[in-house]
Formats: C-alpha cells, sequence, structure tokens
C-alpha cells in the first residue's frame, strides 16, 4: 500500500490541476473583451434602423403626427438615412431615436458621438433645438433628455437640406445592468412642420483611465 501522505499529495495535485484548467477555459476565447476594453459602432442605415428605436414625448395633448423612421429619401453616405418629422402644431413635441450599449458595470466613460445630421433650417430665428445625449436609462419625458444647439445650417440663405457634422462629448458612468442610452433627435421650439435626417452615426465609450 502506498503511504497516506502520498495519497494526500496525488489528491492536492489533481485539485490543483482541474482548477487551473477551469480558470484556463474561462479564457479560451482570445475575442472576448477584458473589462473596460472600449466599446464602437457605427451605423449608416442603408437598409434599416440598425437597432435604434422610435420614442417622442409632448405630442399627445393635443395630439400632433410625428415618425423617426428609415428612409431611402435622402443620405449622407450609402442608400439611406433615418427622417425625422414633426408636425409641431402644439409648439411642445420632442422626437427622437435612441438605443442601448451594453458596457462594464460601474466603469466611468468618456463617450464621443458624432453623426450627421440634414437640415434645411436657415437663418437664426424659429430654429428647432437638437436633441443629443447619453442617459442611464432610456428617455421618457423632457427632463430626462439632454438638449444641444439649434438646427440651422448658417448658411445665411435658403439652400435646401445641407449635412451638418455634430459631435458631442459626455463622461459618464455605466449604470447597475451595464446598459447606456444614446439618444438623438429634434425638439420642436416653433409651430410648424419640419423634417430633418441623420446618418453616419459613430458611438464610442472609452474608458476614463485609458483616455
Amino acid at each position: 500500500m502506498r503511504p497516506e501522505g502520498f495519497l494526500q499529495t496525488s489528491r492536492r495535485f489533481l485539485l490543483g490541476s482541474l482548477l487551473l484548467g477551469a480558470a484556463a477555459g474561462c479564457n479560451d476565447d482570445p475575442a472576448a473583451p477584458s473589462p473596460g476594453d472600449p466599446v464602437e459602432e457605427s451605423f449608416t442605415f442603408d437598409e434599416n434602423l440598425e437597432g435604434w428605436q422610435a420614442a417622442a414625448t409632448d405630442t399627445l395633448n393635443p395630439p400632433i403626427e410625428w415618425h423617426v423612421q428609415h428612409t431611402t429619401e435622402r443620405a449622407r453616405m450609402g442608400s439611406g438615412s433615418v427622417e425625422l418629422h414633426l408636425e409641431n402644431f402644439n409648439d411642445a413635441g420632442k422626437i427622437w431615436m435612441e438605443r442601448g450599449f451594453e458596457l462594464d458595470p460601474g466603469v466611468l466613460y468618456q463617450v464621443e458621438v458624432s453623426y450627421a445630421f440634414g437640415t434645411a433650417d436657415w437663418g437664426d430665428v424659429n430654429l428647432f433645438t437638437i436633441i443629443a445625449g447619453v442617459h442611464d436609462t432610456a428617455p421618457r419625458d423632457a427632463d430626462e433628455l439632454t438638449f444641444q444647439g439649434e438646427t440651422g445650417h448658417d448658411e445665411g440663405q435658403d439652400a435646401g437640406y445641407v449635412w451638418l457634422d455634430q459631435a458631442y462629448d459626455f463622461l459618464i458612468p455605466a449604470p447597475d445592468d451595464g446598459t447606456a442610452y444614446v439618444a438623438l433627435g429634434v425638439w420642436g421650439t416653433w409651430e410648424t412642420i419640419r423634417t430633418y435626417y441623420i446618418d453616419e452615426v459613430t458611438v464610442r465609450f472609452v474608458p476614463a483611465e485609458l483616455e
């Protein structure tokens, strides 16, 4: 019979081997991102909304017509874009497209959002306001949205639709569930009908410690 010490040593060696094998198996995917890796996605909307969802608030009292939908009528790149149409006769409508992005919970991210914005607005009066922000939950009312500058293209005259390059930076901690939402749209600040287009969206999340 083998001595008891030999059996104990053998059991410890076997247990250690199993633990090492399990640890190695957890990392057998070289493409799996490690916590805190940058996240970047781009969208050209050639065929559909590519995971973005339509949303609106302040459109029911009184009811007004609006839509946020895929279109092939106009595009900055490729064959399609997102059309935002607002018949803002209640002087309050806010419409936008939103999408969730999966991040590492608790990590502080520097967020870069850039996109092409098609607008026919000109001059410096009766313009709408741009909605562009990053949120820890999907926004559902005006208090949860982020408002930026105005929708005018600064051509100084009626030039039809002009594509503007919009870019915004944010600093946010990833929510506990790991999902952050980007919202892009317009707030109707004048009683009129307006249509805008969004294309070539790029969203980049970079852990602040890597900046």
